[in-house]
């Protein structure tokens, strides 16, 4: 079909066909003339005195059999990408304010919101950011010390979006998103692993200490609260012990004051009724006296059987005897 519309216009017209996500630049006779869009387009180059597609330089980041990135500069490339574009810088070497070397990795996300811009303003766009990303980096990196810096990425990340979307904004580039992938700590990643470990050690003694301190202080208190616990319930069993002990004694106290009340009640209930059985009457008086003579009896059989060591006696003991005599059988007198 190109042969054949430039078979019909005599080579002064051709066609391309834009792809969606990419554009052409169209010159003519070496300045800019437009931009052609994703579709079918005309191009009227009059027979080389007309419009063309501008051809540049443009440079793409490939990885080499190591592994590594390598920026490869290409020339002659027409399609220009309108579409993000994701750039894995090669390592770059940063000394931390600390003055450790590390090498850091970084992936760049951006797209191009101007074509004109980014062919014309700049002459490899491409190459032009990764000198940028170099130099970023530095800078940005080179304000941490190494242990801020392996926990600071997203405040790097940030700060290097802004830094390198100032940048390119002239060259009609558009950074979208910038993450540090890696950070090479080198021969200063022994030391610093042994920093840690050191670190951790320390923090591992200061918790074992903590935690003896802490069981010798829950030993000592409850030791405490044990001994409190024993001498309270020791104390309380005193208390308990002493209670029942004046317990008893009131009780038997009780009992024997009850005891002692009884026996006086009954002598006083007996004296009651001798007193009433005996009124004093020469009958009564004589029941007394033989009374007295039974006991006098009991007396003089204790003495003879030698069991009783003590003896009391009655104050009126004369008149006991005297009662004897005048009981006793009278014989008659002889003649």
């Amino acid at each position: 079909m190109s042969n054949l519309l430039s078979l019909l216009t005599m080579g002064a017209v051709h066609y391309l066909v834009v792809r969606q996500g990419e554009v052409r630049v169209i010159e003519k006779r070496g300045k800019f003339a437009r931009v052609a869009e994703p579709g079918f387009q005309f191009i009227w180059t009059l027979w080389g005195t007309g419009e063309s597609v501008g051809r540049f330089t443009i440079s793409t980041i490939l990885r080499d059999e190591s592994g590594r990135s390598r920026v490869r500069p290409r020339s002659n490339v027409e399609i220009i990408s309108t579409r993000t574009q994701v750039d894995d810088y090669p390592s770059e070497s940063v000394i931390t304010r600390d003055n450790a070397t590390v090498s850091i990795d970084a992936v760049v996300y951006y797209r191009i919101f101007d074509p004109q811009k980014a062919v014309y303003e700049v002459q490899d766009y491409v190459a032009a950011l990764q000198k940028l990303v170099q130099s970023a980096l530095r800078d940005e990196c080179g304000k941490y010390e190494l242990d801020q810096l392996l926990v600071s990425r997203d405040q790097i990340n940030t700060a290097l979006r802004i830094s390198l979307d100032e940048a390119t904004d002239p060259w009609g580039l558009k950074v979208d998103r910038v993450e540090i992938k890696d950070i090479d700590l080198g021969e200063f990643g022994a030391i610093l692993a042994e920093q840690r470990a050191a670190e951790t050690k320390r923090r591992t003694d200061i918790t074992e200490a903590e935690g003896r301190k802490r069981a010798a202080v829950l030993t000592s208190e409850g030791n405490k609260e044990s001994a409190i616990l024993d001498a309270t319930g020791e104390s309380e069993s005193l208390i308990l012990r002493a209670e029942a002990q004046k317990k008893a004694t009131i009780l038997a106290a009780e009992a024997q004051a009850e005891s002692m009340l009884k026996v006086k009640e009954a002598e006083a209930k007996g004296y009651h009724l001798l007193k009433q059985v005996f009124d004093g009457s020469r009958a009564s008086q004589s029941i007394l006296h033989v009374m007295e003579l039974q006991k006098a009896g009991e007396i003089s059989s204790q003495m003879a059987s030698g069991q009783a060591t003590k003896i009391y006696l009655p104050a009126d003991i004369s008149n006991l005897f005297g009662l004897v005599d005048r009981m006793a059988p009278q014989t008659p007198p002889s003649s």
